[in-house]
This record gives structure tokens, sequence and C-alpha cells, in this order.
């Protein structure tokens, strides 16, 4: 009877509860003495389950945990030594106190942040500036981690001009967001603190900011931002908006997608007796970079936005000892490439939702009042869903298809999810591409239809009303003759012309194409006739960028799509203070013997220091060996130290590697810093009219006290840059006043090309190898000493022989002839669409002879010099409309390296010294 009891009592409590059990058992209890078991020892011990295991991680990278750390994408560039933050669903990573990063020198910035397991940082750099400017942040000394309850802190300290500098970056259990505390306290004297503020880094619009106010909705400006005047006064006032939340957009040209939503939430004065006050806060939302600031001290006269007062109080604040600013912030991270991903977790409010009959398509929301509220992107079916904030009662909304058409409406809201329709796209054409030819085809509208853009981003990005596309933006498609080769394209019904082009080698062919809605066209192209066989001389690009760089989104396996449709062959990987070996990718595309990648990197200077006042400017270093597991791949350190400081860090770390100094002129001033000798790191500009050893230009000379090298100890200079292709005269003169005093320095041309609007090779160097069969890959130190030595010309379409003879030698370029008298010979050559129309002779930087020229022209000149020289031939034209059409920022020019002549021959050549 016993066993009967207690086998139902379990099947009851196994079948309605345990709830009901334990009031069966209260109801049951009995204090009589029948001999019989109570309840409770019919039930089951039931014991608590143990608590999941804690993700929360707070350490250093070291070499036996390494492969624990989950880093991936593409501005992931944290090594061993750096510092990890983790929930298990948030990885952060923040440099160490080496590892320099963004415009500060020295490290706890932070550089990834990340879904863990998604591998989709495309995060650069955000520095704490005290004092809002790089030349007043306080240096981080000590770095140290905890784990305490709930949550995983980075911890870092700094301390400078009387101020204790605290940054805490926090993870909760479980949290959706990274938190950072910013405590800044005055514990001596120094410089006063007047403004302090998180400066975020995307050049370029790496990520797109879309700015919004939670507590003065007037002040959102969504992606249409003022154009802001650092000079200005009165422009920075109208660009210092009361915003609290900057969200930046990712990419969409990556497979996995990210946004990022950054609020300063508040920042207070914190008094030495304890007394809180909340702080004047601001954000200022520039085309390449963000600035979440906030004042030391309260306004005499309160107001939403800052004004001329307030910058005139600001002049007077400063810390008192023993008072500290605790400013808090939070970074939401969102899993697409809009900025729903992150405002969906801001608001609160109603959803509104609807159905595209095209999944490329992007959803822009205003409220009543004409603010921007938000953007997102429909999912891979047409849908979308994106919640809006509580005060929202009407919304006009406007979706925008990749091919520019717009359907716009506007909508009253009446419950929770409303539902905006379907949205239906008028139906476009397609067009067959060409298969297993390598080529870029240009499209143009033809009459009524618009010129076509590939790659738009679809954000609207404005700056003072006007457009600015971002760098994937462009009017082509290139092909690399491969099998991943985009096998049609879509445009809508109408009329184009199409240029089909290869390159500075190959001809252009035209045609006229007629597109269809729901047909698909093909053109009958056909291989491109090259016009010009460069034998042992090969096309190279020495400065290239592609998503590895902040300032880049482009998938390096597009980017090789690009230079070989380019018909370009050796490609410098160069990214910003970063090493990646892509060379497997070549590989993997099916791309071997048709470009060969050398690993490199652009050392960009960005901080001021002591070292560097006016930073070191950039310069690329090839070829390096990238060491995957340390910081930025192990790039050479740049921060706080002289370029000859940088120059002997190269030659440590790769003695053979040669030191290009990039771009040296910047053609707008107020990008100075990325060009050296506007500032010779020292704030003076190098005057080509005085000797180096002038006061002016006497920091060139100066040798580093342990290594030896000088400033002017790079290997070779770039005369021609294509992003600042308008100052290339003054640069080739800056060129013929080293020469002239005994710096023998190679020239190059290269494009600096970061994504697909801008052409790639162009400009490019061709450089002579000789080699038994010309084919890829080229062996890579005879190329370096090639490029070194000066056996190369620069071109943006004409090609250039230059070869210096007499009965019993020759000399081309980067040689040296022996004698006083020689015949000059120059054979000059171009594609039908590259014209030339003028040759320029420099004798040591003089003008020797200018003749008209046109393409297929042989030239000898008689060539009578008295004392040791050198020899430089440029070659001109102007641009045509294919021309145009094909490289609008540039035009034909061709720049041979010099030919020297020992005129006494006595086997050592002197420069000609002809300074004053």
């Amino acid at each position: 009877m016993i066993a009967v009891m207690q086998k139902w009592l379990r099947v009851l409590c196994l079948s309605v509860g345990l709830a009901i059990c334990l009031t069966g058992y209260a109801s049951a209890q009995t204090d009589d003495d029948t001999g019989l078991a109570t309840m409770e020892e019919f039930l089951p011990v039931a014991e608590a389950p143990p608590p999941p295991p804690s993700l929360l991680r707070a350490e250093q990278i070291k070499l036996e945990t390494f492969d624990s750390f989950p880093r991936g994408g593409p501005d992931s560039i944290a090594g061993l030594g750096d510092w990890w933050l983790s929930n298990g669903k948030i990885c952060v990573a923040v440099s160490d106190v080496n590892h320099h990063a963004g415009i500060v020198a020295g490290g706890g910035t932070l550089i990834d942040v990340a879904h863990c397991d998604r591998g989709n940082d495309q995060w650069t750099y955000a520095n704490i500036l005290t004092g809002l400017a790089k030349e007043t942040a306080i240096p981080v000394s000590k770095i140290t981690t905890l784990i305490e309850g709930d949550h995983a802190d980075i911890i870092t300290v700094g301390e400078g001009d009387g101020i204790r500098q605290t940054v805490t970056y926090r993870l909760r259990e479980n949290g959706e967001e990274l938190e950072i505390n910013v405590q800044i306290e005055r514990i001596g004297e120094g410089r006063p603190v007047q403004m302090s503020g998180l400066f975020t880094l995307y050049s370029q619009r790496a990520l797109t900011p879309f700015s919004l106010s939670s507590y003065i909705p007037d002040a959102t400006l969504g992606f249409q931002h003022p154009a802001i005047d650092r000079n200005k006064v009165s422009s920075l006032l109208g660009g210092m908006m009361p915003s609290d939340w900057n969200i930046l957009v990712g990419a969409d040209t990556y497979d996995s997608k990210v946004s990022y939503g950054v609020q300063l939430g508040s920042a207070e004065l914190i008094k030495a007796n304890g007394s809180r006050q909340p702080l004047p806060r601001f954000l200022a939302v520039f085309p390449d970079y963000s600035l979440h600031g906030w004042m030391t001290r309260p306004l005499w006269f309160q107001s939403e936005r800052l004004t001329w007062l307030s910058l005139l109080q600001n002049q007077f604040m400063d810390l008192e000892k023993g008072e500290q600013m605790l400013a808090k912030f939070k970074v939401l991270l969102g899993d697409r490439a809009d900025v729903a991903s992150v405002t969906d977790q801001i608001y609160s409010g109603p959803r509104i939702r609807g159905y595209a009959n095209n999944f490329d398509v992007s959803v822009a929301v205003w409220d009543q009042d004409d603010r921007p509220v938000t953007q997102g992107r429909v999912a891979a079916d047409g849908s979308f869903n994106i919640r809006l904030p509580k005060h929202v009662q009407w919304i006009k909304m406007q979706a925008t298809a990749p091919w520019g058409q717009k359907i716009s409406r506007e909508l009253s809201l009446a419950d929770a999810r409303n539902d905006s329709g379907r949205w239906v796209f008028r139906k476009n054409g397609a067009l067959r591409l060409p298969r297993d030819m390598p080529m870029s085809l240009y499209f143009f509208g033809f009459g009524n239809t618009d010129t076509p853009e590939f790659g738009n981003d679809l954000l609207g990005f404005t700056e003072q009303g006007l457009s600015l596309p971002g760098m994937m933006r462009r009017n082509r498609i290139d092909l690399a003759g491969v099998d991943s080769d985009l096998e049609q394209v879509n445009l809508p019904p109408g009329q184009y012309r199409v240029l089909a082009a290869r390159g500075l080698e190959f001809d252009v062919k035209e045609y006229l194409l007629t597109v269809v809605a729901g047909k698909t066209s093909q053109l009958p192209i056909i291989p491109l006739k090259r016009i010009w066989y460069g034998g042992d001389w090969h096309s190279a690009d020495l400065h290239v960028h592609s998503g590895a760089s902040f300032d880049s989104v482009l998938p390096f396996d597009e980017r090789l799509r690009s230079f070989v449709a380019q018909g370009a062959e050796v490609l410098v990987a160069s990214e910003h203070n970063r090493l990646i070996d892509q060379s497997g990718l070549v590989a993997a595309l099916g791309l071997e013997g048709r470009v060969q990648v050398i690993t490199g990197s652009e050392l960009t200077g960005m901080s001021r220091t002591a070292n560097a006042p006016t930073t070191v400017g950039h310069s690329n270093a090839f070829p390096l060996k990238a060491r995957p597991m340390e910081f930025a791949g192990g790039t050479p350190a740049v921060e706080n130290r002289a370029l000859r400081e940088v120059i002997a860090g190269v030659r440590e770390q790769a003695p053979n590697a040669l030191f290009q100094l990039n771009h040296p002129r910047a053609a707008n001033p107020i990008d100075a810093d990325l060009a050296f000798f506007d500032h010779l790191s020292i704030g003076k500009s190098y005057d080509p009219a005085q000797a180096l050893d002038s006061v002016n230009n006497g920091s060139l000379l100066l040798p580093d006290p342990v290594s030896g090298f000088r400033d002017i100890d790079f290997d070779v200079l770039e005369v021609l840059n294509g992003a600042e292709f308008s100052v290339y005269s003054q640069i080739r003169d800056d060129w013929f006043s080293i020469l002239n005093q005994g710096a023998r320095r190679a020239a190059t041309g290269n494009s600096d090309s970061h994504g697909i609007r801008s052409v790639v090779a162009a400009p490019r160097t061709y450089v002579y190898v000789a080699a038994s069969d010309n084919q890829l890959p080229l062996d890579e130190s005879a190329f370096v000493g090639a490029v070194r030595d000066g056996h190369s010309f620069m071109t943006t379409g004409p090609f250039l022989a230059v070869t210096l003879r007499d009965d019993y030698s020759e000399a081309g370029m980067g040689d040296t002839f022996s004698g006083r008298r020689g015949e000059l010979h120059i054979q000059i050559d171009a594609a039908p669409w590259v014209s030339v129309n003028t040759m320029t002779i420099w004798v040591n930087g003089e003008v020797y002879r200018q003749l008209k020229v046109a393409v297929g022209d042989h030239k000898v000149i008689e060539l009578i010099v008295d004392t040791d020289s050198y020899i430089v031939v440029e070659v001109s034209g102007d641009p045509g409309a294919v021309y145009r059409a094909l490289m609008p920022d540039l035009a034909p020019l061709a720049l041979s390296n010099p030919i020297y002549i020992d005129a006494d021959g006595n086997g050592e050549w002197q420069a000609p010294k002809i300074m004053n």
C-alpha cells in the first residue's frame, strides 16, 4: 500500500508540477502517529541548476591564449600585448601603452569594436582629447583590467599638465552596449583645460555619420551636415550641435555588416565638496571625423546651443585642484549597414513596415516636423520593419533604389505596427557582361538617359547641401577575366554610351547600348587591341589602398579586380600603419601570373609631439613581412619619432626595404599634416630656392644620434600622386632642388587610390627589370633595386624611351653617362586616346629645350654640358573627351627619372650645387 502511494505521488508531481506537490504536502501533513512516512520523503530533491559560466573577459592578449580571441573584420588590428574585453556578444580591443593608434601618440586607444561571432570590426580609432587638441591629450601610462560582479573593465590611466585622466571601458554580463566613462581630475598645476572630447576617426567616410539629438530634436541633422570651417569661429559655432548620438553607418561592401551608435549621455563637473553640475555638451560632425565635446564649467547664461558668449567664457574655464569631470559614453552595435540597426535599440515607439520589389533599396524616414528619424535597408526578401520614436505621429518616407529612382509617401501612424504597403520600383533591363576578358566598362547616359551610378551607398550624405559621394560610387564596372567577375549588371531602360578600356597600354572601344525593361542585352565586345608592349618595362603602382586601411572600405579582392582591369602588373599594398599579406588572394582569384602583390605599409604620422611637432607626414616602406599576431601586423613604429627615426626603424626591421616619401605637398592646406615638405615635421615649409643646409631646410640634414640617419635619407620621392595631381609641378621643383644638391633620389608616380571611384594605377610607374621571360612574379629584390636606382618613368598615359648616346656608350634612365657631349634620343608613344603635344628637357632643373611633339615622334637632341649634370624629360598633353571620361582628375603627363652625366669622366658624379 505504501509503495503504491509513493508511486502515485511521484507520477502526480511529474504530471502537474512541483507547486501542486508542495501544496498537497502542506494540506496532507499530519501529527498523528500512524507510522506512515511524511509527504516530504516522496518529493524529488530539487537542486538549483548551476549558473551558466560567465563569458566576461578582460585581459591582455598573450601568446599562450592568442587563438582564443575572436579577432576579425577589415579594421581589426589588435595583437599581442593589446587588451581584450568581451562578454561573449561584444568584443573590444584597447591598444597597449606602446602601441600608437589614432591622432594621439601613445596607446590606451579603443581600436576594435565588433560582434564576437561576426568578425565585423569596422571601427577605426577613438581618442580622448583632454583640452580638445591632439597636442594637449593626456598620454596613457598604465592599463589594468577588472572583472567584478556582473561587469568586466579595462581601465587606462595617464597623467600630464597637472591632470589625471582615467578611462574605463566596461561590458556587462549579457549587456548590449559598451560603456565608456572618462574621468578627468586636476591634481596639480598645468595648462588650463577648457574643452574636452571624444575624437572618432573615419577618414574618407569609412563610416558615415548620422547625428541625432534625443534631448533637442530640432538639433538632429541626420546625414545632412553643415560645412564646418575650423578656422572660422562662426562656422565652428554653427557646427557644434546640441546632439548626443552619433550613429556611424558601416560600409555595405563586406559580407558581415556593422554600424555603431555612440552617445555622450552626460557630462558633469564634480567639485571638491562632492556637489555635481551638468556641463554643456555638443557634437561636431565632419566628413572624416566626429567630435563629442563638453566644456569644463557650466555656462553663465544657459542656452540650447553654444553662442559667442559661450566661447568667450570658455577661454576662462579650467578645473580647480580637487575638481573632476565625468563624461559617460555608450556604444551600441547594429548588425546591418544602416541607421535603423542602431535606432531600433534606442527608440521605443511604434514600428513601420513595408515591402519593396528590390532588395537593394534604402528607406529614409522623417517626422512630422521634417526632422530626420532613421534610415534602414530592406532584407533579402525586400521587407523592412523599422522602429520609430514615441513622439512620432506622422512620417514622410522615401525609398531609394540603386539606380537613383525614389518613391516618397506620407503616412499617419495608427497602431504599433503600421504598414506602409508595397513599394514597387520600375522594372529594369540587364546587360550580360563579357567573360574571360579583363577590362573596365564605363557607362554614360545618352540623350535623356542619366549616367548610371554603381556602388551608391544610398545614404544621401551631404555637406552644406552638396552630395558627397562615397569612394565606391562610380560609373564603371571592372572585370579581371576570372570566374568571380560580375556576370550581368542591371540598368534602367534607356540608351547608353559604353567605353571599354584596359588601361594605358590598350586602345579604347566605344559601343552604343539600348536597354529595354525586362530584357537582357549583350554587347559584341571584343578583346581590346594592345598599342604598346613594354617588354622588360613593368607597370607598377607603389601606393595602393584597400579596406585594410582605416580610410577605405574596398575589399582586397575587388582591389585586385580593378588593378587587373587597368592592365597593371605590380601592386604595392600600402595600408595606413598596418601590415597585411594579401598575396594569397591572387591565387584564390585565379590571377597568378597576371598580378604581383608586394606587402608594404604607408607609415602615417598623425600625432604631434616634441619629436615631431607637426607629424612626420606619410611614407611607404616595402617589401615588409607581415606578422599577423602582432599589433597592426607588425608595422614599424611611426608616432613620437622624427622621420629619421622612422627610417631607422624600417632599416632595422627590413634592411633592404625601400623607403618612399609620399605626396610631400598637399593640394588642400587643411591637409598639411600629411605632406612632409609642407612642414618638415617642425612647422617650416621646405624652400626649394634655399640650400639644404640653410636655416629653413637644415633639419633635413640633422643626423639621428643613435642611427645616424637623416630626414633626407628616404630612397625615392613620390613626385606624381593621383590624389595630389594639382601640385605636381611644385613637387617636381622640390625634387630638382634636392637633386641639384646631391640628394640623388629617384622619382615615382602612383595613384594613391583608396576606392573604386578613383582609378587605380593612374598615375603608374614603369620599372625596367630585365627578365628571361618577362613573366610574373618578378624577382622582388631586383624590382625594388630598379625602383631605388631610378630605372623607371612615371606616367598618366604617354610612354617614354630615353637614352643618351655617343659613339662609345649609351645610358638610360637611372644610369650615368660619361662625357660632355651626346645625343639624347627620345621616343614618345601613347594609345590613340592619349594626347601629347609638348616635350620639355630639363638639365639641372632648368629648361634646356622645349618642343612641340606628337605621339610616335622620335626626337634626337644634341646635348652639351660643361660640368656634371642630370637630364630629365617631361612630355604632356591636353586631355581629350575620351581621356576625361576615363580619368577626369588627371591629364596626360610622363616624367623620366634622371640620366646622370659624369662630364669630366672621373667616375664620380658631382651635384651641380647651383643653389644660392
